[in-house]
């Protein structure tokens, strides 16, 4: 026990020695010169939601609404301009607009400010959600025209689609002749109702990347020089791990942050008991001016405002982002080796455990993976090409394409699964099994059945190799790794016993329960119909291939744990 004691402690001071201090940044800008005013912003919002509700992607207000928003920066002295463009949406082709609106400034280098001009298809006004981000950047546009020449371009993209995958923000970026030009960008959304009382700050990418601390640092200073703005929060150390293990912007930074480019999204914050209210008035009906707050605005805005110009003020802008924890009571980042070094630990523990469960030779250990091999390619092969079936699905029109996948929460495509396709898809992945199974019994092994340890040996290669291609893509996913060494306790058993091994089975999945629970019941609202989200997730492909090819060999190894080996079928 002194031992593990000593061994834990050294960890501790490593990881205390690890970490890097963050230099809090000088702020330059003159607060005496933030112009920005939360009646206009909301005189705006009113004008824009009233003119054009109905503005989700693909219905006439949504052009219109993007054709109002560039004429009136144009008489503003932007240079604006519409980019359409089409997409694939639940199997439709859907009209799409970007209004682009361009200051020019001393350089060519640019400072992107972007909020969404479409809303959920389930609202009305879209009042929060995104008429606030949009009021914001009308004024702040015309804020900044009337001062003349800025040092940096100033860009403000009222993107479309944010509610189907940022597809508005990930078009900008396709078609920018430099994204290296972009020295930062920040995306505004759900910043306007009178229940929200400060700000938070989402960095996150779209599938891959978490903005930086240094801009998130920049915004923190840059309100507290002005007294009086509510600063903006980062995410505690526990949100940061969970949102880089599982890349998915909600927000429209998410495509910056995805390209590298330093990036997150202001979103209002509100106390817990209001928490019931925020998702009775998100993404419904009930998203109106009704609650929408002058001083709110005032605050967001003025808050970015601040941002900006403190931005204009800079010469150097890093491109250093995550992976990263970042301790915001030491003010202090751990990345980079220790934190490389800290995910190579499990990696190291799966293959560390393929060997040392089964204890015989190398050579009797390859001869001993070769005869459990059949077991493991009879249960892992099904569920891969059950993947594929999912895909055909898609070509034959059973299930919906997407272009990008459908990120709007309490949407009733959600709750609204094709069943023909999922008894097709489960159907097939039955007679899969079936067969994947008796050519494992023919064509398996001479003996009978692989041993146990032979198994576990095999399957925690296989999980080992799974963690490497997983910290190859995003590190940070290996924390739902973690479960798995429940695995090692799976024993064989038999009889009565066996319930023992079907519950350390249960808890190495305990990973998925968490996220089934968190997107289910906590971020999408639509509790066990995330099954049939994650389907989809397969089906688009939101999951990319090869990181299906990994999960179904994750799942695969530890069923070949609890379901016993074929016995060999005679000639």
């Amino acid at each position: 026990m002194k031992r593990y004691f000593i061994l834990l402690a050294s960890g501790a001071v490593f990881l205390l020695a690890a970490c890097t201090p963050v230099e809090t940044p000088e702020i330059t800008y003159n607060p005496g010169d933030l112009r920005f005013s939360g009646d206009t912003a909301l005189a705006i919002e009113t004008d824009f939601v009233t003119r054009f509700p109905n503005r989700d992607s693909g219905e006439p207000n949504n052009l219109l609404a993007a054709e109002w928003l560039a004429d009136r920066l144009k008489a503003a002295g932007l240079n604006c301009h519409i980019d359409a463009w089409e997409f694939v949406n639940f199997s439709r082709v859907i009209p799409l607009h970007n209004a682009v609106c361009i200051l020019p400034g001393g350089s060519d280098q640019e400072i992107v400010l972007t909020a969404h001009h479409d809303q959920a298809p389930m609202t009305v006004q879209g009042a929060d959600n995104d008429g606030s981000g949009i009021s914001i950047l009308v004024q702040l546009a015309e804020i900044f025209a009337s001062e003349g020449t800025p040092p940096y371009t100033l860009v403000f993209v009222f993107a479309d689609a944010e509610e189907y995958g940022n597809a508005g923000t990930a078009r900008y970026l396709d078609t920018h002749p430099d994204p290296e030009e972009i020295l930062a960008a920040v995306s505004l959304d759900n910043i306007g109702k009178e229940l929200y009382t400060g700000l938070e700050m989402d960095p996150r990418g779209r599938f891959r990347g978490y903005g930086p601390v240094w801009l998130q640092r920049v915004a923190q200073e840059a309100a507290r020089a002005a007294s009086d703005l509510r600063v903006p929060t980062m995410f505690p150390v526990f949100a940061q791990a969970l949102f880089q293990a599982v890349p998915l912007a909600f927000m429209d930074e998410g495509p910056f942050v995805e390209d590298g480019i330093p990036s997150f999204g202001f979103a209002g914050t509100y106390p817990a008991e209001l928490g019931p209210l925020h998702q009775e008035t998100y993404h419904s009906p009930h998203d109106t001016l009704e609650y929408q707050s002058a001083e709110s605005l005032g605050q967001a805005g003025l808050v970015t405002e601040a941002l900006v110009r403190q931005l204009l003020k800079m010469d150097e802008f890093p491109r250093v982002a995550g992976p990263y924890l970042y301790f915001e009571a030491s003010a202090t980042t751990l990345r980079g080796l220790p934190l490389t070094l800290i995910f190579l630990i499990p990696i190291g523990l799966f293959l560390a455990s393929a060997f040392l469960v089964d204890r015989r030779s190398l050579l009797e250990k390859t001869r001993a993976w070769s005869s459990a091999l059949p077991h493991f390619l009879s249960l892992w092969l099904p569920l891969a090409a059950s993947v594929v079936v999912l895909y055909l699905l898609v070509a034959v029109g059973l299930l919906d394409k997407f272009t990008y996948y459908f990120a709007t929460t309490k949407h009733p495509v959600q709750t609204q699964p094709r069943w023909l396709a999922i008894i097709i898809w489960i159907v097939a992945l039955g007679l899969m099994f079936a067969l994947g199974r008796r050519l494992a019994a023919r064509f398996g092994p001479s003996v009978q059945t692989a041993s146990h340890a032979a198994i576990r040996s095999l399957a925690f290669l296989v999980i080992g190799l799974a963690a490497l291609f997983v910290f190859l893509t995003n590190p940070f996913s290996l924390v739902f790794f973690l479960p798995l060494f429940f695995w090692l306790l799976i024993r064989g058993r038999r009889g009565a016993a066996f319930l023992l091994d079907l519950l350390f089975f249960l808890l190495g999945g305990v990973q998925l329960f968490v996220l089934i629970y968190f997107f289910g019941f906590m971020t999408l609202h639509i509790g066990l119909y995330i099954l049939w989200y994650l389907l989809m997730m397969f089906a688009i492909p939101m999951v990319h291939p090869a990181a299906a090819v990994a999960i179904t060999g994750i799942l695969g190894a530890g069923l070949s744990l609890v379901v016993r080996p074929p016995r060999r079928l005679s000639s």
